[in-house]
């Protein structure tokens, strides 16, 4: 076997196709069982972690340095870029087919708690402010990286991990366990179910998301990323940003109407 064979081959990775059975998995235990659910969760985020270990570790960088990235079958978009962009296209499936039911079930649903009396709206509203300011961070670093800032940088990914650790911890350390406290459980009816369930999904994204920004500071502290080198930081971006759009449709279903 020649060294160029090998060479792609070491490209290559599985990692994609345990991610598509673990969410596989978890949409299986949405309809049937929990313990099956909480399953794919797990082999999602331990992939997940595999996958950010490997680029850590550079296993897919290009075998020459400077190499022209490979842009089939679109002429303009990188295949790195265009593997996101269909990854996140398969998110935009789940969660649109759960809000779309989450839709239906309450618009067919005789009775509904009134959402601004169940929900605690200062919370929802200070969790949106810190993930909107989060993606502002995000793009802000960037934009330091293409300019050749490393320092502002490490400030923009610093800032977004921050803000997405305390969205986490506004959401489950202080938000779930008052809603629990009131009776307001995933086993208490379908407005809690469904509530717990999408909102669930979101976290774990965002938990995800942390990973990833996680990654990319340890990137930027070993000097991992320049003006001419930072595709990691712009598909972290991407995925980020969806990650806040998602909130932006949950925020006003569960919070405001």
């Amino acid at each position: 076997m020649s060294d160029n064979v090998r060479t792609e081959k070491s490209k290559s990775s599985y990692i994609p196709l345990i991610i598509a059975a673990g969410v596989a998995i978890f949409l299986l235990g949405l309809a049937v069982y929990i313990p099956i659910l909480v399953a794919g969760l797990v082999i999602i985020v331990a992939a997940v972690v595999k996958l950010f270990k490997d680029g850590a570790a550079e296993k897919f960088s290009e075998a020459k340095e400077g190499a022209k990235e490979e842009t089939y079958p679109l002429e303009t978009v990188t295949n790195e870029k265009l593997g996101m962009w269909i990854f996140l296209a398969s998110e935009i499936l789940i969660f649109g087919s759960l809000i779309i039911a989450y839709a239906y079930v309450r618009v067919n649903s005789g009775s509904w708690p009134v959402a601004t009396e169940t929900h605690n709206v200062l919370l929802g509203m200070t969790n949106t402010i810190i993930l909107l300011t989060s993606s502002l961070a995000m793009v802000l670093s960037l934009y330091a990286v293409r300019e050749g800032n490393v320092k502002g940088l490490k400030i923009g990914l610093a800032s977004a991990f921050a803000l997405g650790a305390v969205f986490l911890v506004i959401k489950l350390g202080f938000e779930w366990p008052e809603l629990i406290s009131k009776g307001f459980t995933i086993t208490s009816g379908l407005p809690a179910s469904t509530y717990y369930v999408l909102t669930g999904l979101h976290a774990v994204h965002v938990a995800v998301g942390l990973v990833a920004v996680g990654y990319l500071i340890f990137r930027a502290y070993n000097l991992g990323f320049t003006s001419a080198k930072h595709v990691a930081v712009e598909n972290v971006g991407l995925y980020w940003h969806f990650v806040d759009i998602v909130w932006m449709f949950l925020f006003p279903l569960f919070y405001l109407i």
